[in-house]
């Protein structure tokens, strides 16, 4: 396929907001490649035949998590190696060139009518310094509030980099805001059809609630880093087994340039 034709509009919208919703950026072959690849996980994880959990198991009572499965899938490779999707999130972020940090399958299974995901933020969960990473949530079912669907508090990036809160105990994010910096949260749903996905800043204020249908609800997560990002020091799955010191670029055949200007 061709360049995804992005406009200057969305991108000031992402810029504004911190999320913007894109349709149609898989098509039919494409989408359907990664359903059949993402069952296939799923079937295998539950025959035990792999583990590549997130690591933390208060994820893991949320949703399915699994990480980095580019590296053993090879149709999840070509979706999270896309180079047409990774120039979308360069553009989003309007930085020169953008690496890989790490891909996740996200499934809802069917009836986890008691499993929402918490309000929060993502980069206070990333061993790395700098701003300006997004990620990209493909919608691999069509989703609406029944089943899960993203949403999202427009302009919550402008808070900054809040602590990282629990996500399986009840905790309150918007508690974490200073009362003096004026933020206003009014939290919005999208609804996307599967193929559309939203790209979000990761220090947008997200959460997605419960799966009331019976059927799964499968997602697929690429995160984006600008080039240059650098290893904080703190424990993460994706790093903890790479030897890394603080100070240390992400950069190598784990966190590939996958888009530059």
């Amino acid at each position: 396929m061709n360049d995804y034709p992005l406009s200057e509009e969305q991108v000031d919208y992402y810029q504004t907001n911190g999320f913007v919703a894109l349709p149609d950026v898989l098509d039919e072959i494409e989408l359907q490649d990664l359903r059949v690849a993402t069952d296939e996980i799923l079937a295998t994880q539950h025959s035990g035949e792999i583990e590549r959990s997130s690591g933390n198991p208060e994820y893991e009572q949320i949703f399915v998590q699994k990480v980095n499965l580019w590296r053993i899938n090879e149709a999840i490779g070509r979706h999270v190696l896309n180079t047409r999707i990774a120039e979308i999130a360069r553009r989003l972020a309007r930085v020169d060139a953008v690496r890989l940090w790490h891909d996740h399958l996200l499934t809802k299974m069917p009836g986890d009518g008691s499993k929402q995901t918490p309000w929060h933020q993502d980069r206070p969960y990333w061993p790395m310094d700098g701003l300006g990473q997004l990620s990209c949530w493909m919608a691999l079912d069509d989703v609406d509030e029944s089943n899960g669907c993203m949403w999202f508090v427009p302009r919550s990036q402008t808070v900054g980099l809040l602590e990282p809160i629990n996500l399986v105990s009840p905790q309150d994010i918007f508690g974490l805001v200073p009362e003096e910096d004026g933020f206003k949260a009014t939290p919005v749903s999208v609804p996307l059809f599967a193929g559309n996905c939203t790209f979000h800043n990761g220090l947008t204020f997200h959460h997605a609630g419960p799966n009331t249908t019976d059927r799964p609800r499968r997602a697929m997560v690429t995160i984006y880093t600008p080039d240059g990002t650098g290893f904080n020091g703190n424990g993460h799955v994706v790093t903890d087994p790479l030897g890394l010191h603080e100070g240390d670029k992400l950069d190598g055949e784990l966190f590939p340039i996958l888009a530059t200007k």
